[in-house]
């Protein structure tokens, strides 16, 4: 099974305890609830924004329109960090989805 589909499936799965909630007579406001899958999203389009944004500043100093070369290796630094995190949170995640599935029911 891909590594997409296995995030899938944990989205689901993280859906259905939602819904269970809901049904369980859960009577406070869940106006701020806010899912597990816009968590990932909102942290994916971080890592991509910090990404785009360190390649541009290199740009920048590669072709001369600034001088400013800690800011661009500290941007790019911070970025590949954000990267290598949100790598290891998705090991994480499988890790765990791998071993529910293992549990008897």
């Amino acid at each position: 099974m891909s590594k997409i589909a296995e995030l899938s499936q944990i989205n689901q799965l993280a859906g259905l305890e939602n819904n269970q909630l809901k049904k369980a007579g859960n009577d406070q406001d869940n106006t701020s609830a806010v899912s597990f899958g816009d968590t990932i999203k909102d942290f994916l389009t971080t890592v991509n924004d910090s990404q785009k944004d360190a390649s541009e500043k290199v740009s920048d100093v590669i072709q001369g329109r600034s001088e400013n070369l800690a800011e661009a290796m500290t941007s790019l630094e911070e970025s590949s960090l954000n990267f290598q995190l949100m790598l290891e949170i998705r090991n994480k995640l499988i890790e765990s989805f791998n071993e529910i599935k293992r549990m008897p029911v």
